[in-house]
């Protein structure tokens, strides 16, 4: 976890998936195309179906080994942001949310987007990165250990918005959690407000409280009767 700003007024939590929601493609599709490993890539997607999560996040940033981070940053700075992202943020900001990324990426690259979104805290893999070379080598902050029936991923986002909610003495009726993807399954079905942002499996729709198709602007305007149960 790395806070980027430091927040006394807050009194709820919001929880955002970095890859798809507030960027408009999958950060890591973007960096394989980049650097030309496309095809490494999709041979570990198919190998995915036979190894736990975080076993596919190890093999992942392998695929990076050798490279200089600055590089990717680079890369990683060329990918949209959707429609409505800084908006969205300062809206919760006048509402005394604490922010979060929580994603399958990597602090360093998400670092970069929060700071520009004005986003509190960056939750996610950290690359172990030697006089400004990647190594190969990933620090998974993990937390599914004690999870029943989990995907096992780098990241548990459930772990992770409890222990946010926790450290900053937010209780869970007073949660956001905003995603698009299975992986964000738990975290927006246990928040007392969960968006399907965007979705690409059915699965998520199914237990969200809101369901945003378009952009954060359309986000805004269904969330607000949601946050009067914050007052």
């Amino acid at each position: 976890m790395r806070q980027l700003q430091k927040r006394k007024d807050v009194s709820a939590l919001a929880v955002l998936d970095m890859d798809g929601t507030l960027l408009e493609s999958r950060s890591i599709d973007v960096l394989v195309q980049k650097f030309g490993l496309k095809t490494h890539l999709e041979e570990i997607d198919r190998r995915s179906h036979f190894l736990e999560g975080y076993k596919v996040s190890e093999a992942i940033v392998q695929l990076f080994g050798g490279m200089r981070a600055s590089d990717l940053e680079r890369a990683f700075d060329s990918v949209s942001v959707v429609n409505g992202a800084k908006e969205f943020i300062d809206f919760l900001k006048k509402r005394r949310f604490l922010t979060a990324i929580v994603t399958d990426s990597y602090t360093f690259l998400a670092s970069r987007l929060a700071e520009k979104l004005g986003i509190d805290i960056v939750w996610g893999n950290k690359l172990e990165i030697v006089d400004g070379v990647i190594t190969g080598r990933i620090i998974m902050p993990l937390g599914w250990e004690k999870q029943k029936n989990c995907q096992k991923k780098a990241v548990c986002k459930l772990h992770a918005m409890h222990k946010l909610a926790q450290k900053n003495e937010v209780g869970m009726d007073r949660t956001l959690a905003i995603g698009d993807s299975k992986s964000d399954f738990c975290m927006i079905e246990r928040a007392a407000i969960g968006v399907a942002f965007r979705p690409k499996d059915p699965e998520v729709v199914k237990i969200a409280d809101l369901v945003v198709y378009t952009d954060f602007f359309e986000l805004v305007d269904k969330l607000k009767p949601f946050l009067d149960r914050f007052k």
